[in-house]
């Protein structure tokens, strides 16, 4: 995904589509404005923008579709420590467990998002991993505990019309209440992203009576495999059976309140990834005594003994869960979103997930909207165009490693919390470098310099544009975001709101007024499950005009 040659077709792919694209708008939207009249040549105009960072304070982080788990420590921005905390599902609810119960093995498996390279004639394979982020040699420490604190589904405080909302920094009231450890034999493990297929073995008797030790039994793709306490699971599972405290999920869930996946930093060493969970589970191998359709024991041949069946039972990772973000920030980012400068926006904005920052945008003063429209301007193409403080990104730290950039910045209507119109008329896919480069067109892309790393970001929104220019439509605050998922348009809430004013409000001429200020109260949650962050230059005058973020716009007249 980061190889460069790969990555440069892909952008020359996209100048031939964008230029595409731009003939196709110019012929539709000629067609509705000017019935076809011939146009001069296109004049470029850099609209009026304002840029400046604000810090989100926490987020709502239970429920993601992407959960991060790990230490990443940010030479920019700060440390980020990911821990998780989750129900437990069972697969087949109300198991029939009979008499005598005995758990023989127990183990936990969460694969990793990956893709098989090579598979030899034995069945072993080769894989790559996706979304691993730091040095994958490095490690941290990994604690499993039973989660005692309930997570509701509802909030209780709004009679359960609402969803229950929890936040990245409510690590305290899980750790209050965690109890124990589900790890067998030890208290922790010092864990590692390995993309190592994982060989699970066992030692039993087969059909000719011979003992294989530690043979191989099954193999599985890269994930987390670790196996776990049998007194746990044997007091919390199989002696569960006929006490009603499997009937059904949502009674398991007050049960057994799930596993909290607690980290500790190891030293300096920082890494961090995004397992799979929903494709997590917990397997339990036992035996019990064998009965038939009457319930009566069944018996050897000698009459003695009775008949052991073997048995296996499915749980899997399901049900409510919060990924809890410690985060800790370096002094210059710190200071960086202390100072914001309203009226004409910052030299430099900080855009971090998780527990973050982001950018605030108003663009087109009424004098730019006015003169476009006194102009009937066609608007051929407009896009936002940000560059990166290449040299701030460049800062190593401790770790002695740049940064992870992210891949993409996203842009969205913060009056009405949803993305912009060029992004929902973008229906472009990528089947070579798969979802996250979809919607091209609109864009938002790192474009990458020679030495791989971020140059500029690019967000095309000539929809948006023509539609304040032609349609009158309300000219709404915007902002920026970072963001792991380009298809992930849901908000996730913040913990506290905040009110910011929108600087280009205006009255058009059928006399309607645009909103003066916007109420913040939500973020996209893409933004939560991706925990990186990018130094993007502003629009301040102070910023040199080559390295100033703009508004850039290319329009024809009417002959």
């Amino acid at each position: 995904m980061n190889n460069f040659s790969l990555f440069t077709r892909f952008l020359i792919a996209l100048s031939f589509v964008g230029l595409v694209s731009c003939d196709d708008d110019y012929n539709e939207v000629g067609s509705d404005i000017i019935g076809g009249d011939e146009h001069s040549s296109i004049i470029r105009k850099q609209g009026s923008l304002v840029a400046y960072d604000r810090a989100t304070g926490a987020v709502q982080a239970n429920n993601l579709d992407v959960n991060v788990l790990g230490v990443y420590d940010n030479p920019v921005f700060g440390k980020t420590i990911a821990h998780y905390v989750t129900q437990l599902n069972l697969d087949s609810p109300n198991p029939t467990i009979t008499s005598n119960p005995q758990l023989d093995s127990v183990w936990l498996y969460i694969p990793y998002y990956n893709t098989l390279t090579e598979t030899d004639s034995d069945g072993h394979s080769k894989y790559t991993l996706d979304s691993i982020y730091g040095d994958t040699v490095h490690k941290f420490r990994l604690r499993l505990k039973k989660n005692n604190y309930y997570l509701r589904d509802a909030d209780a405080g709004s009679g359960g019309a609402d969803g229950q909302k929890y936040y990245n920094t409510d690590k305290a009231m899980i750790d209050n209440q965690a109890t124990g450890n589900l790890l067998a034999d030890v208290p922790y493990v010092d864990f590692r992203y390995s993309a190592a297929q994982i060989r699970r073995t066992a030692t039993y008797t087969n059909d000719e009576g011979e003992v294989q030790t530690n043979a191989e039994v099954e193999l599985m793709a890269p994930g987390i495999f670790l196996y776990l306490d049998r007194a746990f699971f044997q007091q919390n599972i199989l002696d569960q059976g006929g006490t009603g405290n499997l009937v059904n999920n949502n009674v398991f869930h007050n049960f057994l309140r799930g596993i909290y996946f607690e980290v500790e930093q190891i030293g300096s060493q920082s890494v961090m990834g995004v397992p799979n969970w929903s494709e997590g589970e917990i397997k339990l191998i036992y035996s019990q005594d064998d009965l038939d359709s009457d319930g009566e024991l069944q018996y050897e041949d000698d009459g003695t003994t009775i008949l052991r069946e073997d048995k296996e039972l499915t749980i899997s990772l399901g049900g409510n869960s919060i990924n809890l973000l410690e985060t800790t920030t370096t002094q210059p980012y710190a200071t960086a979103l202390a100072t914001t400068n309203l009226d004409e926006g910052d030299e430099k904005l900080y855009i971090k997930g998780g527990q973050g920052s982001m950018a605030f945008i108003d663009i087109l003063s009424p004098a730019d909207i006015a003169q476009l429209q006194s102009e009937n301007a066609l608007i051929n193409e407009a896009n936002l165009v940000f560059y990166v403080d290449r040299s701030a990104m460049a800062a190593t730290g401790t770790t002695g490693r740049q940064a992870v950039e992210p891949l993409r910045v996203y842009l969205y209507d913060v009056n009405n919390k949803r993305p912009l119109y060029d992004y929902s008329t973008d229906i472009t896919t990528n089947t070579l470098l798969g979802n996250k480069y979809a919607k091209y067109i609109h864009g938002g892309i790192a474009q990458k310099g020679a030495d791989g790393r971020t140059v500029q970001y690019k967000i095309r929104l000539t929809n948006h544009i023509n539609n304040i220019i032609t349609k009158d439509s309300t000219n709404v605050k915007l902002a920026l975001v970072v963001t792991e998922n380009i298809g992930e348009t849901g908000n996730a809430a913040l913990q506290t709101g905040f009110t910011e004013q929108v600087k280009y409000a205006r009255t058009d001429p059928s006399g309607i007024v645009d909103p003066t200020s916007t109420n913040v109260s939500r973020l996209p949650v893409g933004s939560v499950t991706h925990p990186f962050g990018i130094i993007l230059y502003g629009t301040n005058p102070a910023v040199p005009e080559e390295k100033r973020a703009r508004l850039e716009i290319f329009y024809t007249k009417p002959d």
